[in-house]
């Protein structure tokens, strides 16, 4: 009795410490990630996901139910603005995440390694050291620090990898239907990314379960959780009965909703044209991951990966099909390789997890290795390994901290602050369109602006929505209208209402020249026809760029690199309307700017070297001298 009483209260100290630990864990963690926290709407996904949070809406494709209803809840904070709050949100997922790895990490190697795995000190150093290596990756990272679903994706992949790792331990069916309800969850948060772990979760329920075929008996139960989890796939048909202001896609059926969330029509029409570029994507996504974890400590995982292949080659197995699924999933998705894409980050942290695991690994048995060796020898091991493990936190810091980043923010803002009262604004750029979103729905920030997004009035689901919202605007214009000609007739349309009208000009937009004011990074669409600007619009542009939210010298900016992007496009635009328009030197002024974003594009480059000859053989004309004739490129 004495002695099951003390077995009993070693396990409770134990699990105490455990526990301390873990707490440990998710406090340090959540404060680099606050400290670190974007204060405002980052680009691209992150203002759609925080408008739709807003008004209970329905986002693009997949349509991220989980994320959103959970969003919400969270919305309901009495403090911080919305946008922090949805940025925290991300914060919060990403540590808790983080606790689950350590959790797991430990509980794998006295399950693998029993033998080795009896010195506490190489078990904590190890998990810690696996933990900042992951954590503090830009891919990683980045994902925990705005808005976005990747770090909700990655929590159930960690809650995943813990109810198998516990079903493992005590082979009890609770671990497999808890598994098989979260799988539905994390499906309804961002589908494609994680069935990218299917098959190498299959390999890992094969090789170390030894009831696995007898509890395939229960296979009804398991689909039955995860239809379970599935079903918040019917928030989308649900919502949409009530019409919500912000809805992607066609989704008020079951059955349309299916073909939104999974992209059944793209699937039919997929060809493998991806298949021409496999070795050259490979070759960048293992570039990357040698970036991300730096070279010390890609080494080290390397180190652990041959660990594994000559002491456990099922664990070998399961994480390198990680890494393969992973990675076959991201080379099958993406058109262009971007490196610098926070979402393509977001996509391979699956294969990151297993790279650290693997450095995990390799300092486990190191440690082990030198055991017995002098307290002087460990102590300067336990130093090196500490070292190591923080260099990926000192590289990526100053692109991952986005606490002083306002950038799209301000960016939103100045496009829309001065416009007109009940105006309407056509956007061709997705990145705007969402960042004026969050404006309008979460700080509800120039409600009286119309905004129109170009670029989707060639989907007959975007045109009937704006056909109910703007009735009077599309009052007359027929049916079947969409595309660019519906666009042209809306303009005309705003003309005749007398409507403020401004559009973000575009390589579409030659034969609008005439017709344009230039006011910031949009245009003032004119009835009458504009030769000339005039010497205060000229005023009025210098003053802008120099006040505007883009500022090539600052910092922030240059270690934002959706920001240059944005830049760029921007007054690559604005350049080819002063190229139409004649004014050389300021097209050649604007095309510059671009330049020093993106100093290997040649096609610039040429553009540039031409209007150079042009205003050597003609000289610069003054703005209100009549306009030179140029031939509108692209």
């Amino acid at each position: 009795m004495t002695k099951y009483l003390n077995q009993r209260g070693k396990e409770g100290r134990l699990l105490t410490s455990e526990n301390a630990i873990c707490a440990s864990v998710f406090i340090f963690f959540l404060a680099v990630y606050t400290i670190t926290l974007c204060p405002t709407v980052f680009w691209w996904d992150s203002g759609e996901l925080i408008a739709n949070i807003a008004v209970l809406g329905i986002p693009h494709r997949p349509g991220f139910p989980i994320y959103v209803l959970l969003g919400k809840l969270f919305s309901f904070l009495p403090f911080w603005s919305f946008a922090l709050k949805v940025n925290f949100l991300s914060s919060l997922f990403a540590s808790f995440s983080l606790v689950l790895f350590y959790k797991s990490f430990g509980k794998s190697l006295n399950l693998f390694f029993p033998e080795m795995a009896k010195k506490m000190e190489s078990i904590m150093v190890s998990s810690f050291s696996f933990l900042l290596v992951l954590g503090f990756t830009y891919s990683f990272w980045i994902q925990a620090v705005r808005a976005e679903v990747y770090s909700l994706n990655v929590l159930f992949f960690a809650l995943l990898l813990f109810s198998s790792i516990l079903y493992l331990k005590k082979e009890k069916l609770k671990h497999i239907y808890l598994f098989f309800f979260i799988l539905g969850l994390g499906l309804g948060n961002h589908h494609l990314s994680l069935l990218s772990t299917a098959p190498a979760f299959v390999i890992f329920f094969l090789a170390f379960a030894k009831r696995s075929f007898s509890h395939l008996k229960k296979i009804h139960l398991f689909a039955l959780f995860l239809l379970l989890g599935l079903s918040v796939y019917l928030y989308p048909p649900i919502r949409s009965l009530s019409h919500p202001p912000l809805a992607w896609g066609e989704v008020k059926s079951i059955f349309s909703s299916a073909n939104s969330i999974f992209a059944l029509e793209t699937i039919r029409n997929l060809n493998l044209e991806f298949l021409s570029g496999i070795i050259t994507q490979t070759s960048r996504i293992f570039s990357l991951f040698s970036d991300q974890l730096t070279f010390l400590c890609f080494t080290i995982s390397l180190l652990g990966l041959f660990i594994l292949f000559r002491y456990n080659r099922k664990i070998l197995a399961f994480l390198l099909l990680l890494i393969v699924g992973n990675c076959a999933v991201v080379i099958f998705i993406t058109t262009e390789f971007i490196s610098t894409n926070p979402d393509l980050h977001g996509y391979l942290i699956f294969s990151l997890f297993a790279l650290s695991f693997f450095y995990g690994i390799g300092v486990f048995f190191v440690l082990n290795h030198i055991a017995h060796s002098s307290s002087l020898i460990r102590h300067l091991f336990l130093i090196a390994f500490g070292a190591i493990s923080l260099l990926p936190m000192f590289k990526h810091y100053p692109e991952a901290n986005l606490s002083n980043n306002r950038i799209a923010h301000d960016y939103g803002l100045s496009v829309i602050s001065d416009i007109d009262s009940n105006s309407v604004l056509f956007v061709d750029n997705v990145n705007l369109n969402f960042i004026l979103r969050e404006l309008h729905y979460a700080e509800r920030i120039r409600r009286d602006v119309t905004v129109i997004d170009r670029g989707l009035l060639g989907f007959n689901w975007y045109v009937e929505q704006k056909r109910e919202e703007q009735k009077a605007l599309f009052s007359g214009i027929q049916n079947n209208l969409i595309g660019e000609p519906l666009f042209g007739t809306l303009l005309k349309r705003c003309q005749d209402l007398d409507k403020p009208t401004y559009i973000e000009f575009s390589e579409k937009d030659s034969g609008l020249v005439n017709h344009l004011i230039p006011q910031g990074y949009v245009f003032e669409v004119s009835k009458a026809r504009i030769d000339r600007l005039s010497e205060m619009d000229l005023i009025s542009q210098k003053r802008w760029s120099a006040d505007g939210p883009f500022d090539p010298e600052d910092e922030t900016f240059h270690r934002d690199w959706d920001a240059q992007r944005v830049f760029a496009l921007s007054f690559y635009r604005l350049g080819l309307f002063y190229q139409w328009k004649g004014m050389v030197s300021h097209a050649l002024d604007r095309f510059a700017q671009v330049r020093k974003i993106d100093p290997e594009n040649e096609e610039l480059l040429l553009k540039m070297k031409n209007l150079e000859a042009l205003k050597a053989l003609s000289g610069t004309p003054h703005p209100e001298a009549p306009p030179i004739e140029a031939e509108p490129a692209g």
